[in-house]
Protein backbone atom coordinates (compact mmCIF):
# COMPACT_ATOMS: atom_id res chain seq x y z
CA UNK A 1 0.00 0.00 0.00
CA UNK A 2 1.32 3.31 -0.83
CA UNK A 3 0.10 6.88 -0.84
CA UNK A 4 1.71 10.45 -1.80
CA UNK A 5 -0.08 13.00 -0.02
CA UNK A 6 0.88 16.91 -1.22
CA UNK A 7 1.08 19.77 1.00
CA UNK A 8 -0.27 22.69 0.72
CA UNK A 9 -1.95 24.17 3.90
CA UNK A 10 -2.70 23.01 7.10
CA UNK A 11 -5.48 21.33 6.45
CA UNK A 12 -2.94 18.36 4.80
CA UNK A 13 -1.12 18.11 8.16
CA UNK A 14 -4.74 16.49 9.51
CA UNK A 15 -5.26 14.36 6.31
CA UNK A 16 -1.46 12.74 6.32
CA UNK A 17 -1.74 12.44 9.65
CA UNK A 18 -5.17 9.76 9.27
CA UNK A 19 -3.73 8.32 6.25
CA UNK A 20 -0.18 7.22 8.26
CA UNK A 21 -2.52 5.71 11.22
CA UNK A 22 -4.50 3.92 9.10
CA UNK A 23 -1.78 2.56 6.97
CA UNK A 24 -0.10 1.38 9.99
CA UNK A 25 -2.93 0.18 11.43
CA UNK A 26 -4.25 -2.21 8.14
CA UNK A 27 0.19 -2.69 8.18
CA UNK A 28 0.00 -4.77 11.58
CA UNK A 29 1.80 -1.84 13.49
CA UNK A 30 1.77 -1.67 17.98
CA UNK A 31 -0.53 1.09 18.65
CA UNK A 32 2.50 2.23 20.13
CA UNK A 33 4.08 2.36 16.64
CA UNK A 34 0.68 3.93 15.26
CA UNK A 35 1.58 6.66 17.87
CA UNK A 36 4.88 6.64 16.31
CA UNK A 37 3.77 7.03 12.88
CA UNK A 38 1.33 9.79 13.73
CA UNK A 39 3.92 12.03 15.79
CA UNK A 40 6.54 11.85 12.70
CA UNK A 41 4.34 12.57 9.98
CA UNK A 42 3.00 15.47 11.93
CA UNK A 43 6.36 16.65 12.46
CA UNK A 44 7.14 16.38 8.89
CA UNK A 45 4.28 17.65 7.48
CA UNK A 46 4.36 20.66 9.80
CA UNK A 47 8.16 21.31 9.24
CA UNK A 48 7.54 21.22 5.36
CA UNK A 49 4.71 23.88 5.37
CA UNK A 50 6.47 26.33 7.94
CA UNK A 51 10.22 26.60 6.26
CA UNK A 52 9.60 25.27 2.67
CA UNK A 53 5.43 26.78 1.86
CA UNK A 54 4.53 23.26 0.11
CA UNK A 55 5.74 19.75 -0.60
CA UNK A 56 5.00 16.43 -0.24
CA UNK A 57 5.25 13.16 1.96
CA UNK A 58 4.74 9.60 0.46
CA UNK A 59 3.73 6.91 2.79
CA UNK A 60 4.84 2.88 2.26
CA UNK A 61 3.71 -0.25 4.32
CA UNK A 62 5.18 -3.28 3.88
CA UNK A 63 6.45 -6.77 5.10
CA UNK A 64 10.06 -7.55 5.09
CA UNK A 65 10.83 -11.27 6.51
CA UNK A 66 7.42 -11.12 8.53
CA UNK A 67 8.44 -7.46 10.19
CA UNK A 68 5.54 -4.93 9.38
CA UNK A 69 6.79 -1.90 8.83
CA UNK A 70 5.98 1.64 7.64
CA UNK A 71 8.37 3.83 5.40
CA UNK A 72 7.87 7.61 5.12
CA UNK A 73 9.60 9.84 3.01
CA UNK A 74 8.85 14.01 3.31
CA UNK A 75 10.41 15.86 0.16
CA UNK A 76 10.21 19.75 -0.33
CA UNK A 77 12.03 22.50 -2.68
CA UNK A 78 12.39 25.05 0.31
CA UNK A 79 15.43 26.81 1.00
CA UNK A 80 16.93 23.61 2.45
CA UNK A 81 18.88 23.51 5.94
CA UNK A 82 22.33 25.34 5.97
CA UNK A 83 23.84 23.01 9.21
CA UNK A 84 22.17 19.72 9.47
CA UNK A 85 24.11 19.03 12.56
CA UNK A 86 22.79 22.05 14.40
CA UNK A 87 19.31 21.22 13.11
CA UNK A 88 18.74 17.80 15.12
CA UNK A 89 19.51 19.19 18.58
CA UNK A 90 16.58 20.22 20.39
CA UNK A 91 15.92 23.86 20.70
CA UNK A 92 17.38 24.46 17.61
CA UNK A 93 14.88 26.52 14.94
CA UNK A 94 15.07 29.06 12.74
CA UNK A 95 11.35 29.49 12.13
CA UNK A 96 10.58 30.62 16.25
CA UNK A 97 9.21 27.33 17.27
CA UNK A 98 10.51 24.92 20.03
CA UNK A 99 12.70 23.38 17.57
CA UNK A 100 12.29 19.76 18.34
CA UNK A 101 11.09 18.42 15.21
CA UNK A 102 13.88 16.75 13.68
CA UNK A 103 15.29 15.64 17.01
CA UNK A 104 11.82 13.93 17.77
CA UNK A 105 11.26 12.54 14.24
CA UNK A 106 14.75 10.84 14.67
CA UNK A 107 14.08 9.32 17.93
CA UNK A 108 10.61 7.84 16.95
CA UNK A 109 11.39 6.05 13.90
CA UNK A 110 13.47 2.51 13.74
CA UNK A 111 15.33 4.18 10.28
CA UNK A 112 16.06 7.81 10.07
CA UNK A 113 18.03 9.59 7.15
CA UNK A 114 17.65 13.16 5.91
CA UNK A 115 19.83 14.92 2.99
CA UNK A 116 19.44 18.81 2.32
CA UNK A 117 21.91 21.06 1.03
CA UNK A 118 21.31 24.96 1.52
CA UNK A 119 19.06 26.51 -1.47
CA UNK A 120 18.29 22.94 -3.52
CA UNK A 121 15.66 21.51 -0.65
CA UNK A 122 15.23 18.41 1.93
CA UNK A 123 14.68 15.13 1.81
CA UNK A 124 13.58 13.39 5.03
CA UNK A 125 13.39 9.84 5.73
CA UNK A 126 11.98 7.54 8.32
CA UNK A 127 10.87 3.66 8.90
CA UNK A 128 8.73 2.83 11.77
CA UNK A 129 8.50 -0.82 12.67
CA UNK A 130 7.39 -3.37 15.24
CA UNK A 131 11.12 -4.67 15.34
CA UNK A 132 14.22 -2.03 15.12
CA UNK A 133 16.68 -1.55 12.60
CA UNK A 134 14.44 -2.77 9.83
CA UNK A 135 15.44 -1.20 6.45
CA UNK A 136 13.60 -0.49 3.25
CA UNK A 137 13.48 -3.96 1.12
CA UNK A 138 16.66 -4.50 2.42
CA UNK A 139 18.04 -8.11 2.02
CA UNK A 140 21.05 -9.03 3.68
CA UNK A 141 24.20 -7.39 1.98
CA UNK A 142 22.06 -5.06 -0.13
CA UNK A 143 19.59 -1.90 0.60
CA UNK A 144 17.19 -1.07 -2.09
CA UNK A 145 15.38 2.36 -2.85
CA UNK A 146 12.54 2.86 -5.33
CA UNK A 147 9.98 5.64 -6.90
CA UNK A 148 8.06 5.31 -9.76
CA UNK A 149 4.73 7.62 -10.91
CA UNK A 150 2.30 7.50 -13.73
CA UNK A 151 2.39 10.23 -16.80
CA UNK A 152 0.15 13.36 -15.14
CA UNK A 153 -3.47 12.51 -15.40
CA UNK A 154 -2.88 8.93 -15.69
CA UNK A 155 -3.90 6.05 -12.94
CA UNK A 156 -1.50 3.43 -14.11
CA UNK A 157 1.82 2.94 -14.64
CA UNK A 158 3.30 1.36 -17.93
CA UNK A 159 6.75 1.20 -15.92
CA UNK A 160 7.47 -1.03 -13.14
CA UNK A 161 10.26 -2.62 -11.36
CA UNK A 162 11.18 -5.82 -9.18
CA UNK A 163 13.70 -7.95 -7.03
CA UNK A 164 14.58 -11.94 -6.59
CA UNK A 165 16.85 -13.38 -4.76
CA UNK A 166 18.82 -16.20 -6.34
CA UNK A 167 21.14 -17.64 -3.80
CA UNK A 168 23.32 -15.20 -3.20
CA UNK A 169 22.73 -12.96 -5.87
CA UNK A 170 20.24 -10.24 -5.71
CA UNK A 171 17.94 -9.66 -9.09
CA UNK A 172 16.72 -6.26 -10.32
CA UNK A 173 14.86 -5.39 -13.40
CA UNK A 174 13.36 -2.37 -14.26
CA UNK A 175 10.42 -1.65 -17.20
CA UNK A 176 8.81 0.88 -19.23
CA UNK A 177 5.85 -0.55 -21.16
CA UNK A 178 5.85 1.32 -24.72
CA UNK A 179 3.34 3.75 -24.53
CA UNK A 180 1.57 4.56 -21.39
CA UNK A 181 -1.94 3.75 -19.22
CA UNK A 182 -2.72 -0.47 -19.09
CA UNK A 183 -1.37 -1.95 -21.74
CA UNK A 184 2.14 -0.54 -21.43
CA UNK A 185 1.40 -1.74 -17.97
CA UNK A 186 0.69 -5.46 -18.77
CA UNK A 187 3.47 -5.60 -21.21
CA UNK A 188 5.78 -4.93 -18.37
CA UNK A 189 4.13 -7.01 -15.74
CA UNK A 190 4.37 -9.95 -18.06
CA UNK A 191 7.98 -9.32 -18.67
CA UNK A 192 8.20 -9.30 -15.17
CA UNK A 193 6.43 -12.78 -14.70
CA UNK A 194 9.49 -14.01 -16.96
CA UNK A 195 11.96 -12.79 -14.72
CA UNK A 196 10.50 -14.35 -11.98
CA UNK A 197 10.29 -17.37 -13.54
CA UNK A 198 13.94 -17.63 -15.11
CA UNK A 199 16.18 -20.37 -14.62
CA UNK A 200 18.60 -19.94 -11.68
CA UNK A 201 21.59 -20.46 -13.93
CA UNK A 202 20.55 -17.31 -16.44
CA UNK A 203 22.70 -14.69 -16.99
CA UNK A 204 20.86 -11.29 -17.49
CA UNK A 205 21.14 -11.34 -21.30
CA UNK A 206 19.66 -15.05 -21.30
CA UNK A 207 15.91 -13.39 -19.34
CA UNK A 208 16.05 -10.83 -21.95
CA UNK A 209 15.94 -13.27 -24.30
CA UNK A 210 13.51 -15.13 -22.65
CA UNK A 211 11.41 -11.87 -22.15
CA UNK A 212 11.19 -11.22 -25.51
CA UNK A 213 9.72 -14.34 -26.66
CA UNK A 214 7.20 -14.18 -23.67
CA UNK A 215 6.04 -10.98 -24.33
CA UNK A 216 5.74 -10.89 -28.33
CA UNK A 217 1.64 -10.79 -27.72
CA UNK A 218 1.96 -7.19 -26.03
CA UNK A 219 2.98 -4.13 -27.19
CA UNK A 220 6.62 -4.53 -26.16
CA UNK A 221 8.72 -2.88 -23.50
CA UNK A 222 11.75 -1.13 -22.96
CA UNK A 223 14.08 -3.36 -19.71
CA UNK A 224 16.94 -4.15 -17.74
CA UNK A 225 18.40 -6.44 -15.47
CA UNK A 226 21.14 -6.08 -13.39
CA UNK A 227 22.74 -9.03 -11.33
CA UNK A 228 24.17 -8.77 -7.77
CA UNK A 229 26.92 -11.20 -6.60
CA UNK A 230 27.62 -10.20 -2.92
CA UNK A 231 30.36 -13.26 -2.95
CA UNK A 232 32.24 -12.48 -5.91
CA UNK A 233 31.52 -8.58 -5.94
CA UNK A 234 30.08 -8.05 -9.73
CA UNK A 235 27.43 -6.42 -11.14
CA UNK A 236 26.13 -8.09 -14.54
CA UNK A 237 23.88 -5.93 -16.72
CA UNK A 238 22.09 -6.28 -20.06
CA UNK A 239 19.63 -3.59 -21.25
CA UNK A 240 17.03 -3.63 -24.03
CA UNK A 241 16.39 -0.01 -24.85
CA UNK A 242 16.29 3.83 -23.50
CA UNK A 243 17.04 3.00 -19.99
CA UNK A 244 19.64 5.18 -18.31
CA UNK A 245 21.88 3.17 -15.82
CA UNK A 246 25.17 3.76 -14.04
CA UNK A 247 27.18 2.14 -11.20
CA UNK A 248 29.55 4.22 -8.79
CA UNK A 249 32.91 3.58 -7.10
CA UNK A 250 33.51 6.33 -4.65
CA UNK A 251 34.30 9.19 -6.98
CA UNK A 252 33.77 7.30 -10.13
CA UNK A 253 30.83 6.90 -12.00
CA UNK A 254 30.16 3.93 -15.05
CA UNK A 255 27.85 4.24 -17.81
CA UNK A 256 26.17 0.76 -18.64
CA UNK A 257 25.28 0.92 -21.79
CA UNK A 258 21.80 -0.85 -23.14
CA UNK A 259 21.39 -1.81 -26.51
CA UNK A 260 19.41 -0.66 -28.77
CA UNK A 261 15.47 -1.74 -29.46
CA UNK A 262 12.49 -3.22 -27.90
CA UNK A 263 12.02 -6.34 -25.84
CA UNK A 264 9.16 -8.44 -27.70
CA UNK A 265 9.33 -6.36 -30.82
CA UNK A 266 12.70 -5.43 -32.36
CA UNK A 267 15.20 -6.77 -29.96
CA UNK A 268 18.78 -7.04 -31.53
CA UNK A 269 21.82 -8.83 -29.96
CA UNK A 270 22.03 -8.20 -26.47
CA UNK A 271 25.43 -7.02 -24.76
CA UNK A 272 26.13 -8.12 -21.41
CA UNK A 273 28.57 -5.96 -19.25
CA UNK A 274 30.35 -6.46 -16.02
CA UNK A 275 31.59 -4.36 -13.55
CA UNK A 276 32.95 -4.34 -9.79
CA UNK A 277 30.41 -4.13 -6.79
CA UNK A 278 32.33 -3.27 -4.11
CA UNK A 279 31.03 -2.12 -0.78
CA UNK A 280 29.92 1.16 -0.77
CA UNK A 281 28.85 0.98 -4.20
CA UNK A 282 25.60 2.50 -5.61
CA UNK A 283 23.69 1.27 -9.03
CA UNK A 284 21.11 3.41 -10.10
CA UNK A 285 18.56 2.80 -13.29
CA UNK A 286 16.15 5.45 -14.64
CA UNK A 287 13.21 5.05 -17.23
CA UNK A 288 13.33 7.88 -19.92
CA UNK A 289 10.71 9.34 -17.65
CA UNK A 290 13.40 11.01 -15.77
CA UNK A 291 15.77 13.81 -17.72
CA UNK A 292 18.44 11.99 -19.46
CA UNK A 293 20.56 14.85 -18.55
CA UNK A 294 20.05 13.56 -14.71
CA UNK A 295 23.46 13.76 -12.82
CA UNK A 296 24.70 12.91 -9.30
CA UNK A 297 27.02 16.58 -9.45
CA UNK A 298 24.32 18.46 -8.21
CA UNK A 299 23.90 17.01 -5.20
CA UNK A 300 26.71 16.67 -3.22
CA UNK A 301 26.95 13.96 -0.60
CA UNK A 302 23.72 11.94 -2.27
CA UNK A 303 25.37 8.77 -3.12
CA UNK A 304 26.11 8.41 0.99
CA UNK A 305 22.75 8.56 1.97
CA UNK A 306 19.71 5.70 1.58
CA UNK A 307 18.88 4.46 -1.56
CA UNK A 308 15.47 5.53 -0.79
CA UNK A 309 16.44 9.73 -0.08
CA UNK A 310 18.92 8.83 -3.45
CA UNK A 311 15.73 7.73 -5.76
CA UNK A 312 13.10 10.23 -4.06
CA UNK A 313 15.69 13.08 -4.64
CA UNK A 314 16.47 12.39 -7.84
CA UNK A 315 12.86 11.82 -9.00
CA UNK A 316 11.89 15.21 -6.97
CA UNK A 317 14.51 17.08 -9.31
CA UNK A 318 14.30 15.33 -12.48
CA UNK A 319 11.08 13.62 -13.22
CA UNK A 320 9.24 14.85 -16.01
CA UNK A 321 5.22 14.86 -15.84
CA UNK A 322 5.07 13.78 -19.46
CA UNK A 323 5.56 10.92 -18.84
CA UNK A 324 6.01 7.94 -16.30
CA UNK A 325 9.13 8.04 -14.16
CA UNK A 326 10.79 5.00 -12.30
CA UNK A 327 14.30 5.00 -10.80
CA UNK A 328 15.97 2.35 -9.11
CA UNK A 329 18.40 2.64 -6.61
CA UNK A 330 20.54 -0.58 -4.89
CA UNK A 331 23.24 0.14 -2.15
CA UNK A 332 26.06 -1.90 -1.43
CA UNK A 333 26.04 -2.63 2.42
Amino acid sequence: MEATLSLTDKSGVAEVRRRAIHMAHVAGLSEKRQADAALIVTEAATNILKYAGQGEITLRSYDEGGTQALEMIALDRGPGIANLTSAMIDGFSTGGSLGAGLGTIKRHSTLFDIYSIAGSGTALLAHIANAPGVANVSIERFQIGARSTPKFGQDVCGDTWSVRRVGDSLWVTLLDGLGHGPMAAEASNRAVDVFHEADPRDQPADVLRRAHQGIRATRGAVMAIAMFDAVNRTLSFAGVGNIVAIVTAGDDAQHLISTDGTVGYNMRTVRQREAPWTKGGVFIATTDGLSTRWNLSRHPGLVQRHPSLIASVLHRDFARDADDATIIVVKAA
